[in-house]
């Protein structure tokens, strides 16, 4: 807001100060220009009196006059055509753009806003003070007529009394002229005051003392004075004053410059008068030029659209706008510039003309106003009598004045010099001119109380814009309010009636800064707008109203932040019209922070677009790149096709403009990259050599964040005995992947990237030549401040981020030829960069060319080449909760997944697999090849291993080994190989062995499907090390996973069921598990038993081995216990299949791969659970018995062909295997064998046979005590009596080892009845401690059911 350092009053007062004009001689002017001044220049800094003076009113009352300033003007002096009128505020508001603008901000915050805004205008100022300076004096007013006029005359002229008297006579000629001409004069007799110039260095004092009383005997003393000046010659200095004169000031320098165009004005009319010199004539010349130029400049293109309506490039193009940025130019400002003033003169003179100035004030004008105050006062009273008179008949017969409402023309006025009214003016503008206040707001209210608004309506305007001001200007203990109405009225008769902008203008200066200091703002606001319309003649003046109205919204309270934004917008646009693009833009500015937030994108978007063309158009690049990129931002979807089709016309005219001299490459906005997408890959794309299935380790969908691949390498990593602190490889990094470290990369290798793109457009983008932007460094990955062109090889940063092409780069980059992304739709770009060199790597974004594709092809050819730019990549961290501070607010942690650190060229190996299978059933066995292909051509691999998360699923063989099954002609032979721990991490190759470069190895990979249906997957890491390996590349991986879809083929169960004396029954059930119905069927090939004491035998020969869907084969062996005196491990094969080529043939089940898998399966067994183990010497436990089943299905593959699929089934049967430890109570086992039922007629007592089977489980020899006794079971109803045992009660048995005894007893009963037999005690006799040990049955209470019989029956 306009803010001054003088007080509402004293602006008031400088504003309206009395006018003097100076008719100067030619000698007179010839002294003064000694010292690059005129006359009325010379006195102007002086013009200002420092002390209070005063002089009494008509009423006799003291007036005291503070500050008064006088304007002095060259009689010859004119006021500025309209056309340089307008250049000079224009240049006035564009010079004072930056003044005062540190330390220039105030912040206002409310509950949605928080704005930094502009404390003062200091443009506003400074045209408001141009305008005050150069506006002409109207028609209805005296505020601006000459009350004086000041003859100068000097002593060196040859009659100075003639040349007074000339002057004089030249100033009443031109007073008396008609019709009148300027300079305008405030009355008819004016106060005329008479000054001898006197030339201290070459005038006579004689002759100045000697004219000097002449003019005083002729013109009165008081009205006359001797000024002398020029006390020293230009260049020299005189006695006694080096150190004045070495510091004089130039209190010149401001009001030269600032009456420099007017003064050219003035030049250029004098000239066609044929009054000035040559010099002053070819000054003059210059200026009409220049008045040409500047009509051509200000003819401005008046087809701009309003602010907030809709977008049209075409339409609303600015080029035709020409910018008054540097500001009026005349050689007389050049002048002032270089020229120093007031060289001739000094301290004393200055001192002399004050002592003028204070004389021609105190002892000429206040005294001739004084007596024409009185003179008016006078006139005033004698004819307020007879207007009084002449009133009476007008109140009564002059009717209803409401009649005469028509709007009156700004001529229908019949006011003379000699009327009441103009008298009344005269005299209210002469006392305020001179502070007295009140008799002038007396005379201003008289003249409006007796004229009326249709009358005169420019005369009515006058007094009302007076009385408002007088009455504010008069004591603040006045009891009178300020009539603000009064001015609103003035202002409009000013504008709507009278048709003179130029005093509507200044009624709203005076009111509203009135308004402003007694803080209405509301009124200020509406004053401000009423001539800030775009039907009024000047922009800049509406502009700067606008600007003026906005801030007085911010005074609101609350303020009103959307007023102050939508007024500011719109005098930027004004600004525009007026060709004041710097501060159109400032304008457009100060909004952007209020409509950014949400729902106001259309004026967002106008903001934006006039921001980044008017930016443009100054060259300002980077403010109009933000600007238009801030058209293309993701939260706008107001915009149409055709609106974005149209501001990226414009964005890519003003681009190509802006950008055509720069180097690197700038930010484009569309499309936006997703960041969260981003995925890097230090592999790149392979081609099956081999015709099989490369790793897929190599694709973007691999998910390397699973923690097996960490597990299985730190597992190799032990395997090895490797130091702990060995960096785990990675090679595929995501936003869910650990990235606190640097990925490693290696030279000529292919680095792949992938990520999302969206277009927030309405229009499909077309992007072309799209590749990765890059910087490679040899010192770090921090860009180096000192880094230049010619900086040597070991500190020179190289990139791509660059217009122009260059040479020997370290960095190869792929190039996307096209790629079209449709509107709002994301697109997916992968690409890729290979570093030739070691050194660090930052991959910084891409770069590309950007256009749009439109229907019309018009449209199209306009822009056929596109825009060359890059889009950033802006990758964070996970977000971090582990502490406080971090939970409260939104950390990120490290990312340095795009910077990569390169290392030399190493060893590459490429993994492929053929064939591969996909579906298996459940325990099929399947082999494919593995084919490790070293790639580099200098250096061999040393060790390749592999590890896997399902190591008893998988084993390995030479490729020649082919064939699954060996067979052999034995049935039943031992186990030959050995049967330590199966090792988890597989040796492919080996230092002894290594794989050459360029070379290729080939192994065979034998793959068991799990027992469990479902997805099966299997995970395998490869980990390979090289001579060349050195920190932090130690060894490189490769990483693999395969999965499997298993589908259900056979159950395999069994239950040892224990026959008792060393023999087992193993009842076997083979089902048909398959889940859908389908024609195929499993066949049984064999069955093998692997035990070290057990021997089974099949005791069914069942000719049916193929199970069809649904069905189940039942097998019945039987297993017995024999002593292995060398502990070797039996294989029993039993031939199940029904092929007649293959009987005596038997698959020997102890050869890879089944051996393997045998291996696996029993340590699997008998392990406690644990994901991994080191390797192990000690032989695995083996279980009792061990069955081992294979089978084969027969069915057609994709190409129609019969195959044989072979599967493999263990199982390990529960079984009590005899103790070798000799004591044991379960050492013994015993039964008694007899007929549950038994009748007899019990005519004698019945004598049973019992046989006691007993069987020594140990290998040592056993002392058994038998007893027979009666037990009482009388405590339980259902049981009648135990039975009787004849013969020997007690005996002692000697078994020896493994034996078999078999003893008959004899129980006698004596009537039918429900008997047991339980009471048999068996115990082992302890020789050593002569005590026994019972032994518990291995069965259930012996009963029999003695029935009785009739005799008749038997």
């Amino acid at each position: 807001m306009a803010q001054t350092k003088k007080s509402v009053s004293e602006f008031i007062q400088d504003a309206f100060c009395p006018m003097v004009t100076v008719l100067c001689s030619y000698d007179a002017e010839s002294i003064c220009r000694k010292n690059n001044l005129t006359f009325a220049e010379l006195i102007q800094p002086f013009c200002r009196l420092p002390s209070e003076v005063s002089y009494r009113d008509p009423s006799n009352s003291l007036i005291t006059l503070k500050n008064l300033r006088l304007e002095i003007k060259d009689f010859n002096a004119l006021p500025p055509q309209n056309t340089l009128a307008k250049k000079l505020l224009n240049d006035s508001v564009s010079n004072a753009l930056n003044i005062g603008l540190a330390n220039n901000d105030r912040e206002i915050h409310t509950e949605q806003y928080h704005l930094h805004v502009k404390n003062t205008t200091p443009w506003f100022d400074a045209w408001r003070d141009c305008f005050l300076r150069i506006t002409y004096n109207g028609e209805h007013e005296f505020l601006k007529n000459y009350l004086a006029c000041v003859m100068v005359v000097s002593t060196s002229h040859l009659d100075p009394m003639d040349a007074f008297a000339k002057l004089v006579q030249q100033q009443n000629l031109q007073q008396q002229q008609s019709p009148a001409k300027l300079p305008k004069w405030f009355m008819p007799n004016i106060y005329k005051y008479f000054v001898l110039l006197h030339d201290v260095t070459e005038g006579e004092e004689s002759k100045a003392v000697s004219v000097f009383a002449d003019l005083k005997q002729q013109y009165g003393a008081g009205n006359c004075h001797l000024l002398q000046i020029n006390s020293k010659r230009a260049g020299q200095t005189a006695s006694g004053e080096t150190d004045e004169t070495t510091n004089m000031p130039d209190p010149w320098r401001l009001y030269v410059k600032q009456a420099s165009s007017s003064t050219s004005a003035a030049s250029q009319q004098q000239q066609q008068a044929g009054i000035l010199p040559k010099r002053e004539s070819a000054m003059s010349d210059s200026l009409s030029n220049l008045t040409e130029l500047i009509d051509q400049e200000l003819n401005l293109n008046t087809s701009l659209s309003h602010p907030l309506g809709s977008f049209d490039a075409s339409s609303s193009d600015m080029t035709s706008v020409v910018t008054t940025d540097e500001g009026y130019d005349g050689s007389s400002i050049n002048s002032a510039s270089t020229v120093i003033h007031g060289a001739c003169l000094t301290l004393s003179d200055h001192d002399r003309i004050h002592v003028f100035m204070n004389e021609f004030v105190t002892k000429g004008l206040l005294l001739w106003v004084e007596t024409n105050l009185k003179t008016f006062n006078e006139q005033i009273t004698s004819r307020r009598g007879f207007t009084k008179i002449f009133s009476m008949p007008k109140k009564f017969f002059g009717g209803n004045t409401s009649t005469a409402k028509n709007t009156p023309s700004a001529s229908s006025t019949s006011l003379t010099n000699d009327s009441m009214e103009i008298i009344l003016r005269r005299a209210g503008d002469l006392a305020f001119l001179f502070q007295s206040y009140e008799f002038a707001y007396n005379n201003y209210y008289a003249a409006k109380r007796d004229l009326s608004r249709e009358q005169a309506p420019t005369f009515y305007a006058g007094v009302l814009e007076m009385c408002c001001l007088a009455n504010f200007m008069q004591d603040t203990t006045a009891t009178k309010v300020y009539p603000g109405q009064y001015m609103d009225e003035a202002i409009e008769i000013y504008a709507n009636v009278s048709r003179l902008p130029i005093f509507a203008t200044r009624c709203v200066l005076m009111s509203t800064e009135i308004l402003k200091s007694k803080e209405a703002y509301d009124q200020a606001v509406q004053q401000f707008l009423k001539l800030s319309q775009e039907v009024q003649d000047s922009d800049l003046r509406g502009a700067l109203f606008l600007e003026q109205a906005s801030h007085c919204y911010l005074n609101y309270r609350p303020p009103y932040i959307r007023k102050y934004a939508f007024y500011m917008v719109i005098a930027g646009h004004r600004f525009l019209k007026a060709g004041q693009r710097l501060h159109a833009l400032r304008c457009y500015n100060d909004v952007l922070d209020i409509y950014g937030i949400p729902n106001w994108s259309l004026a967002l978007d106008h903001v934006n677009f006039t921001l980044g063309k008017q930016s443009a158009l100054l060259n300002h690049s980077a403010d109009a790149i933000r600007s238009f990129n801030a058209l293309f931002a993701p939260h706008n979807r107001i915009q149409n096709a055709q609106q974005q089709i149209n501001f990226f016309k414009e964005y890519l005219t003003v681009f190509n403009q802006l950008t055509s001299s720069q180097t690197t490459l700038p930010e484009l906005p569309v499309p936006l990259v997703d960041n969260s997408t981003m995925k890097v890959l230090l592999s790149g794309p392979q081609q099956a050599q081999m015709g099989g299935y490369i790793s897929n380790c190599n694709d973007f969908d691999f998910d390397e964040t699973r923690e097996i691949w960490a597990d299985l390498e730190r597992a190799i990593t032990i395997h090895d005995r490797r130091p702990s602190g060995t960096r785990t490889q990675m090679s595929f990094f995501t936003s869910r992947t650990h990235n606190q470290q640097h990925p490693i990369a290696v030279a000529n290798e292919t680095i792949r990237v992938e990520f999302y793109v969206r277009n927030v457009l309405q229009v499909p983008l077309l992007l072309s030549d799209v590749q990765i932007l890059w910087k490679h460094s040899l010192t770090g990955w921090k860009r180096r401040t000192s880094a230049t062109g010619d900086a040597p090889d070991d500190t020179k940063e190289h990139s791509n981020d660059t217009l122009t092409k260059q040479t020997n780069q370290p960095v190869e980059c792929d190039i996307l030829s096209d790629c079209v992304i449709f509107a709002n739709d994301n697109s997916k770009i992968e690409l890729s960069l290979r570093p030739l060199r070691p050194g660090y790597l930052t991959i910084l974004g891409i770069c590309y060319r950007l256009n749009i594709l439109v229907q019309n092809i018009s449209d199209q050819t306009t822009w056929p080449y596109g825009i060359m730019g890059k889009a950033l990549f802006h990758v964070k961290g996970i977000r971090l909760n582990s502490n406080r501070k971090e939970r409260l607010n939104v950390m990120y942690g490290v990312d340095k997944r795009l910077e990569l650190q390169v290392v030399p060229e190493a060893p590459l190996l490429h993994i492929e697999f053929s064939p591969m299978p996909t579906a298996m059933f459940c325990g099929e066995i399947h082999s494919c090849l593995v084919h490790l292909i070293n790639r580099s051509t200098t250096h061999a691999i040393n060790h390749v291993r592999l590890a896997t998360n399902q190591p008893s699923l998988i084993t390995i063989s030479s490729s020649n080994e082919d064939s699954l099954f060996t067979y052999k002609n034995e049935s039943q032979s031992i186990w030959s190989h050995s049967l330590s721990h199966q090792p988890s991490i597989l040796t492919l190759v080996n230092q002894h062995h290594p794989l050459e470069p360029n070379s290729t190895r080939t192994v065979r990979l034998w793959l068991r499907a799990s027992h469990l249906a479902g997805e099966m997957n299997i995970d395998f890491l490869f980990v390979y090390e090289s001579d060349v390996f050195q920190q932090p590349l130690r060894h490189r991986t490769v990483k693999h996973s395969s999965l499997f879809i298993i589908s259900h083929s056979i159950g395999f169960n069994t239950q040892a069921q224990s026959t008792g004396l060393g023999q087992l029954m193993l009842p076997v059930q083979i089902d048909n598990l398959m889940a859908t119905p389908n024609t195929l069927s499993i066949n049984i090939q064999q069955l093998s038993c692997v035990s070290k004491n057990w021997h089974i035998h099949y005791l069914a020969l069942n000719s049916k081995n193929a199970i069809r869907y649904g069905e189940s084969l039942s097998l019945l062996f039987k297993c017995t216990h024999k002593e292995n005196e060398h502990h070797t491990l039996q294989m029993k094969h039993i031939d199940l299949s029904a092929d007649e080529t293959q009987k005596d043939k038997f698959i020997d089940i102890s050869q890879n791969p089944i051996g393997d898998f045998f291996r696996h399966f029993i340590f699997n067994t008998e392990r406690s659970p644990s994901t991994h183990r080191h390797k192990q010497s000690n032989p695995l436990p083996i279980p009792s018995i061990s069955l081992v089943l294979l089978w084969q299905i027969a069915m057609s593959n994709q190409l129609g062909q019969n195959e044989l699929r072979h599967g493999l089934h263990m199982i390990s049967p529960s079984v009590d295997t005899p103790n070798s430890q000799p004591g044991l109570i379960d050492a013994i086992q015993y039964e008694l064998m007899y007929p549950p039922v038994v009748e007899h007629t019990f005519t004698k007592a019945l004598f049973l046979p019992v046989q006691l089977k007993i069987f020594n489980r140990t290998n040592e020899q056993i002392d058994l005590q038998l007893q027979l006794s009666r037990s009482s079971l009388d405590s339980d109803p259902l049981l009648s009596s135990c039975c009787l045992w004849s013969g020997m009660t007690e005996q002692f048995l000697h078994l020896s080892a493994y034996e078999h005894l078999s003893l008959t007893l004899r129980a006698c009963f004596f009537k039918p009845g429900f008997y047991s037999l339980g009471n048999i005690v068996l115990a082992i006799v302890d020789k050593i401690h002569s005590t026994t040990k019972p032994i518990k049955s291995n069965t259930h209470n012996y009963f029999v059911d003695i029935r009785t019989v009739a005799s008749s029956s038997l």
